[in-house]
């Protein structure tokens, strides 16, 4: 218990050196609307420079226009508007004083020249099934990029959208402390757009061979990189749906290789969505970001200069008539460093899980361990390090990483929790800590980023007594599922290798814990994926209660890649066990207009359905004598495409669904 106490007496200090005050927050756009194609400008007063700051962070909050979200998956670009030093100028106003003979009089603006530097790219989602009321964070680190957060900048939001439309709302993080290492400068290499048809264009319109100075005190240098390909209007699907790398150079040596693709957008944090949200893309995927990827350029310092090249992997194709041709959004930056400040320094960078970020929603809430990610901000490599973790007041767990991870390198760390008890251990407060320390066994230089917190959410809780009914779609071979009692492992059931179109239903009486019904699908394309070509057709997974009061769970068909369903029996930290007459389910939704609609009800009833359009009119209605179940398919592609009410009545309950028909 000492020891226990100890650590929180640790944390309480971490907690005052970490106080508000020492957290400078600055806004530049706020909710603004995003509608047609151009860029949005705001300003940003961020701090003089004179203060120095461990961590800097930019929180990018994407939401709905004021009259909802945009249909379409669009780049958005935040880029700030650097001076250059350079002055230039353009005619306001010419006046003519007189015609004999002619003198004019002309008005010039004077303005400084300035340079953009992309700070994020995300791309906006499919938003026809999103409510006005949507948002979603995203969050980038830009600490390396602070000579450049100084003073008074102008921000720029691109939207490359051709409607209406998304929102931007821009927040800066200036967290007070020392940097790991001081930032010399940040310039730009490359920053673009461009059509990409042959390799020898592109190379010389947008990627020719940079010479850069690297200035004396510079012992760290380093690339950030951004390239992301749109547009596929060719037999090869170039450049969005094709998978290309692109290579460094550093004078006539390749130095890295890097693919220009994202092959994880089936486990897309926003889900579902309507249209291809799981399509793998060409560094991208829709409602996430474009990521930015590094490469350490310092082992290849050899004098003042540099020379750096990046080509693309070559293609070639003819642009078909009346076509936009495809190409690459890129943006190359060269940052460079003075050495580390400290040599044994490891952060806890961020909690996964349990967490209630946006990022994090595909793996919470959970109920049985945790993970977190961790960095090494020393210049020594990070072989051990001690992980401290736990509910705030309640029992404190300890965990020996070992690894062996590079400067400013991270890994994530899944951190054992005994089960549901321990999230029990202070139910009260729904916040979990973790502490990293101990770098390499020795003290930690720089503790202020040892620390992290995070909202909890609780896992729901499901009755002991359960039948679990799953359908395979006609690719029953993609589909393989496994539910674990999480306290010792063991497999309470599972399926693989299933047939098409075929039923299992299994019944348990389960003891008390945390579990995870963990579903996957190898295609990526969930049980019903209501996109045009897929022949894959429709599956599901469900929980019922088997006696007692009606309960009734289904896993969201259109998952992707997987879905991961955690839940308590017997432990009253969640949400109470659903007490409920009557259950509507509609899948799926979205959908191109061919859905399933199922009922349960406990004895006989009177079943109405009403379908109502947004004008309030009622186009469809249906009446029914139900006992204990009712489900039908319904065809409604005839309907025009928008989003619709549904609406069940039954008795004296009244319960509605939004369906979208995409």
């Amino acid at each position: 218990m000492k020891k226990i106490f100890t650590l929180f007496i640790c944390l309480s200090s971490l907690v005052i050196s970490a106080a508000p005050g020492d957290t400078t927050w600055v806004n530049s756009h706020n909710k603004t609307d995003l509608t047609w194609y151009g860029t949005y400008k705001d300003t940003a007063n961020f701090p003089d420079g004179s203060k120095t700051y461990h961590k800097i962070l930019m929180y990018y909050t994407m939401g709905c226009a004021t009259g909802g979200c945009s249909d379409w998956d669009y780049t958005t670009r935040v880029l700030l508007m650097n001076g250059t030093g350079k002055m230039d100028s353009t005619i306001l106003k010419i006046d003519t004083i007189s015609t004999n003979p002619i003198q004019i009089d002309t008005t010039w603006k004077v303005f400084e020249v300035t340079e953009p530097f992309e700070l994020s790219r995300v791309i906006t989602p499919y938003g026809n099934a999103l409510s006005n009321n949507w948002s979603h964070d995203f969050v980038y680190d830009v600490t390396d990029l602070f000579p450049l957060l100084q003073n008074e900048k102008a921000i720029h939001v691109q939207y490359q959208g051709w409607s209406s439309g998304f929102s931007a709302t821009i927040r800066f993080a200036f967290i007070e402390g020392t940097p790991s290492r001081e930032v010399i400068s940040v310039e730009n290499i490359y920053h673009g757009k461009g059509d990409y048809i042959t390799m020898a264009d592109f190379e010389s319109n947008h990627l020719p061979q940079k010479t850069v100075q690297i200035n004396a005190a510079t012992t760290g240098l380093l690339l950030r990189t951004n390239f992301s390909g749109h547009g596929f209007v060719n037999s090869l699907n170039c450049a969005e749906f094709c998978k290309k790398d692109y290579y460094v150079n550093v004078g006539t040596q390749r130095v890295a290789t890097q693919a220009i693709w994202r092959d994880d957008c089936g486990l897309n944090p926003i889900w579902p969505q309507a249209g291809t949200w799981l399509y793998d893309r060409a560094n991208w995927c829709p409602g996430d970001k474009s990521l930015f990827r590094t490469h350490d350029l310092s082992a290849h310092i050899n004098g003042s200069t540099m020379d750096i090249d990046i080509d693309i992997e070559p293609y070639t194709y003819t642009v078909p008539p009346n076509e936009t041709p495809a190409g690459y959004n890129y943006t190359v930056q060269l940052i460079q460093y003075k050495d580390f400040v400290h040599q044994n320094d490891v952060e806890l960078e961020r909690i996964i899980a349990p967490s209630s970020e946006d990022e994090n929603a595909r793996v919470n809430p959970i109920c049985a361990g945790a993970i977190v990610k961790i960095r090494n901000k020393g210049g020594q490599n990070l072989t051990s390090c001690e992980i401290g973790y736990g509910m705030d007041g309640g029992v404190w767990k300890t965990f020996n990483w070992t690894g062996n991870l590079a400067p400013m390198e991270s890994a994530v760390v899944e951190l054992p929790f005994a089960g549901a008890s321990d999230w029990m251990s202070n139910k009260s407060k729904k916040v979990f800590i973790a502490i990293a320390d101990k770098p390499n066994g020795q003290k930690d230089e720089y503790p202020l980023n040892n620390w992290y917190q995070s909202d909890i959410l609780f896992s729901p809780v499901f009755p002991a007594d359960i039948k679990l009914t799953v359908k395979t779609n006609s690719a029953g071979n993609e589909t393989h599922w496994k539910l674990t009692r999480l306290e010792d492992g063991a497999v309470i059931s599972s399926g693989d290798n299933l047939g098409n179109n075929t039923t299992t239903v299994e019944t348990f009486s389960l003891q008390p814990g945390c579990y995870l019904m963990h579903l996957q699908d190898r295609g990526k394309d969930g049980f019903i994926f209501p996109a045009a070509g897929n022949p894959d057709g429709t599956g599901y997974a469900r929980f019922q209660n088997n006696g007692g009061s009606i309960f009734f769970h289904t896993l969201n068909p259109n998952f992707g890649t997987e879905i991961k369903q955690y839940f308590t029996v017997g432990y009253g930290i969640g949400l109470p066990e659903s007490q409920l007459t009557s259950v509507l389910e509609v899948y799926p939704n979205p959908s191109n207009g061919q859905i399933k609609i199922e009922v349960l009800h406990v004895g006989s009833a009177q079943l109405q359905l009403q379908l109502i359009d947004m004008q309030g009119k009622k186009v469809y209605e249906r009446s029914e004598k139900m006992v204990d179940e009712w489900n039908t398919s319904l065809n409604l592609q005839h309907f025009p495409k928008g989003i619709y009410s549904l609406k069940m009545i039954l008795g004296n309950e009244v319960q509605t669904r939004k369906i979208v028909i995409d």
